[in-house]
């Protein structure tokens, strides 16, 4: 175990816990992704909320919980931080997007015109994050930061431009001073956890968990998986669609970030700021508005066709955070995390909501049919053209000058 002694640089907390939705067959648990109607019949491995807080000393705390979802909608977060504002926290809620969970965002019950969505099992999991996030920030200590980027090749593949990869693994280490033991592991991917595929009806958090698990048993704390960059489509490479793949290849990313972080220096600064703004995107998509119009899509389209996102930023002194709405292509994601000027940047994506697909706008080409929209299925689950310019300028806008 790492040894460093000096002054404590702030404070870190950890908490995990289910969010395993109940088998019954009065109640079926739609999972999210590929198809229409596949119904779960089993558990691979529990699905977590697993949350992070931090703080410097005297100063507002930060959390980050990410829950083993497709998609945490912006309507759920804002109802989360409503219960929690007691607390005087910036919290963000993300997803770390797995598809063999259940449907949280209505795209895929049992048909393509019935909301799959359980309002019941939605109420459920707010509440289980709202105890997480509470329980967090009463477990702040001391803590030391470690931080370390890699790579791991033959993990991650994308599948809509080959030539374009973030295979990078960001790792941020939160250990007590003076070989206290971990806290907790923040491991930072851009790939869809979806090793299980369309044939599988097994609840499982994938690849995000079984890395997760990997890091907990290596490390000891508690390991927290946030989704990078993976639109485009950063997919699992090649190989087995099955539960052993799962732990295989999450256990080869969570291997190479423990590795990364035997000889990682510690963070200097004590610096924990988190800046945010709201972002008016024009809703360009004629599928989303008729989600949204039929009751399939949750949200709100203001009277000038546009809806309200958020995109953020964490600054942790040699090390930034950048959080995005949805599911970030890797061309836009590298010029993110160039744009972020830090020694180790990180992007988290499906952050305080899900808005589908993030495309750098001079890649992005209208599909010539909706209904079968090829290489431009990723423009088809997208908001619109200009929602990654739009974004990209307003987390310039966070940036220190």
């Amino acid at each position: 175990m790492r040894s460093v002694s000096g002054r404590t640089e702030l404070l870190a907390g950890a908490d995990a816990r289910p969010i395993t939705p109940a088998l019954d067959p009065a109640r079926p648990v739609y999972l999210a992704g590929f198809q229409n109607d596949r119904r779960a019949t089993g558990i691979d491995a529990d699905l977590e909320v697993r949350t992070l807080a931090l703080a410097a000393r005297g100063g507002r705390v930060f959390v980050l919980a990410v829950c083993d979802l497709v998609g945490v909608l912006r309507s759920d977060t804002l109802q989360i931080r409503a219960s929690v504002t007691d607390l005087d926290a910036d919290v963000v809620v993300a997803a770390t997007h797995t598809h063999s969970g259940p449907d949280t965002i209505g795209l895929w019950g049992p048909d393509q015109t019935t909301r799959g969505a359980d309002e019941d099992y939605l109420a459920e999991v707010r509440a289980t994050v709202v105890d997480s996030i509470r329980a967090v920030v009463t477990a702040l200590e001391p803590a030391r930061v470690f931080a370390a980027t890699t790579r791991v090749q033959g993990v991650v593949q994308n599948y809509r431009d080959p030539h374009v990869l973030d295979d990078a693994v960001g790792v941020l280490a939160f250990d007590r001073p003076d070989a206290g033991g971990p806290i907790a592991t923040l491991v930072n991917v851009g790939v869809h956890p979806e090793v299980l595929d369309g044939d599988s009806t097994l609840i499982s958090p994938d690849m995000a968990g079984a890395c997760r698990a990997s890091v907990d048993v290596a490390r000891g704390g508690i390991t927290v998986w946030a989704s990078g960059d993976l639109g485009g489509m950063q997919s699992p490479a090649e190989g087995p669609r099955t539960p052993e793949e799962v732990r295989r290849k999450g256990g080869a990313l969570a291997g190479a970030a423990v590795e990364a972080l035997i000889d990682a220096p510690p963070l200097t600064a004590s610096l924990v700021r988190y800046r945010s703004g709201k972002v008016a995107l024009p809703l360009w998509n004629p599928m989303y508005r008729v989600g949204l119009e039929t009751g399939l899509l949750r949200g709100d389209v203001h009277p000038d066709g546009t809806l309200t996102t958020e995109i953020g930023l964490l600054d942790l002194g040699g090390a930034r955070i950048a959080f995005w709405p949805g599911e970030v292509l890797p061309k836009l994601g590298l010029a993110c995390k160039t744009a972020l000027h830090t020694p180790h940047p990180f992007l988290v994506g499906l952050a305080n909501d899900e808005l589908g697909y993030i495309l750098a706008r001079e890649d992005f080409v209208e599909p010539a049919d909706w209904d079968d929209p090829g290489a431009q299925y990723e423009e088809s689950m997208s908001v619109g053209p200009e929602t990654g310019p739009i974004l990209e300028a307003a987390l310039g806008i966070l940036l220190p000058r």
